[in-house]
C-alpha cells in the first residue's frame, strides 16, 4: 500500500483509541499511530521516512547509511552496558540490510521494534506515544498483508503471506478505503470535540 493510505490507517486506529482516553492522550496516542503506521516502510529507499534521512533513494546507500548507525549504536552499548542501545543498533542494522518487506514487516520486527517501544516509554514516560506506536506499525502490517506481494512474516524465512483478497496498491479500491477512513477520522475527532452533534 502507499505510504499516505498507511498513514490515514494509522490515524484512523489512533482516533478510535484515542476517543476512548484522557483528552491529555489524544495527541499522544495520535503521533504515536502516524509513526507507527509508516515505520516498517522505513527498509525501503525511496519511503516516506527515508525520503527525510537519505541523500540517495538507493538500496546500497539505504545499505550503508543504516549499518553504519548501527553500528555506532552498538559501539556506544560496548562503552556504557545500555540495553537501549544494543537493541536500536541490533534494528537499525537490520533495517540496512533487509529488503522491502522483510524484517520489518514480520514476527521479529513487530517483537524488536515494539520491545524498543516499550524500554523507551518506560525511560522516558510517554505511555500513550507507545501504544500509538504499536496499534500504527500493527496495522500497517495487517494492511500490507492485503496486497498481492504480502509479507515475509517468518523473516529470515523469505516465504511471503497474504490474504486471499488482495488491493492493488494505488487501485480504486485502496483509494476508496482511504476516503473512508479521512472522513471518519475527521469527523470522530470534531465529534468528540462537539463540532458535530449528530
Amino acid at each position: 500500500m502507499k505510504g499516505k493510505t498507511h498513514l490515514i490507517v494509522g490515524l484512523a486506529a489512533g482516533v478510535t483509541i484515542a476517543l476512548y482516553r484522557e483528552i491529555e492522550s489524544i495527541s499522544l496516542v495520535i503521533l504515536g499511530t502516524s509513526i507507527g503506521s509508516l515505520m516498517p516502510d522505513i527498509d525501503h529507499p525511496k519511503s516516506k521516512i527515508n525520503q527525510k534521512l537519505l541523500q540517495h533513494k538507493n538500496k546500497s546507500y539505504k545499505i550503508l547509511f543504516y549499518t553504519l548507525i548501527g553500528l555506532g549504536l552498538l559501539y556506544i552499548y560496548s562503552l556504557n552496558n545500555n540495553s537501549l542501545f544494543l537493541l536500536s543498533g541490533t534494528i537499525t542494522i537490520l533495517i540496512g540490510v533487509s529488503k522491502h518487506r522483510g524484517f520489518t514487516h514480520s514476527l521479529l520486527g513487530i517483537f524488536l521494534f515494539i520491545k524498543l517501544g516499550k524500554d523507551l516509554t518506560l525511560e522516558f514516560g510517554y505511555k500513550e506515544l507507545y501504544l500509538g506506536f504499536y496499534i500504527g506499525y500493527l496495522f500497517h502490517l495487517i494492511a500490507d498483508l492485503f496486497t498481492k506481494g504480502g509479507i515475509e512474516l517468518l523473516y529470515p524465512f523469505s516465504e511471503n503471506f497474504s490474504f486471499p483478497l488482495s488491493i492493488k496498491t494505488g487501485g480504486t479500491i485502496e483509494n476508496i478505503v482511504s476516503f473512508i477512513l479521512l472522513i471518519y477520522s475527521f469527523y470522530s475527532i470534531l465529534k468528540y470535540f462537539n463540532f458535530i452533534i449528530f
